[in-house]
């Protein structure tokens, strides 16, 4: 099974890891759960978007050390950037807990996946397929983040 030419498995996958995007953000729009579970389904929403941030971040440095063969030294600006999405992840999660669970944390947070998809999206030396399942799914979880971020700005 292809979808947009992406292979099923990868696909199915992708879109198994945007469900827990999908359950926090429809959660916090409960009105019924409370404010307590409200901030409990935002702060799980927030550490799975960095979570997230750094597996991306894992999958581009596999992949300039294997864009060598193994055998040749990484380029040091792309091992760089590939932990940019780690620090991003933990810094919004530092932001949601230690300084405030509000609309510009979430908002912030679907900004650092929509780079990501975009920097991912550029795809050099990944297959075109990947590119394609990057794209929607940065969108996805970008959507599901301002999703959340609606949440604090209409109640």
């Amino acid at each position: 099974m292809r979808l947009f030419g992406i292979p099923g498995v990868p696909l199915a996958l992708t879109l198994a890891g945007l469900v827990p995007f999908a359950v926090g953000a429809g959660v916090m729009w409960v009105p019924e759960i409370g404010p307590v579970h409200q901030a409990q389904a935002a702060l799980a929403l927030l550490v799975y978007a960095g979570v997230i941030l750094s597996f991306l971040g894992a999958v581009r440095w596999g992949a300039e050390i294997n864009a060598q063969g193994g055998g040749g030294i990484p380029r040091a600006p792309l091992m760089v950037l590939s932990v940019l999405g780690s620090l991003a992840g933990w810094g919004l999660v530092l932001w949601g807990v230690l300084g405030s669970l509000g609309w510009p944390v979430f908002a912030a947070a679907a900004a650092a996946h929509v780079a990501q998809g975009v920097w991912d999206a550029d795809g050099a030396g990944r297959p075109y397929w990947y590119r394609r399942l990057r794209v929607l799914a940065a969108f996805l979880a970008a959507a599901s983040l301002v999703a959340a971020a609606a949440v604090y700005l209409i109640r």
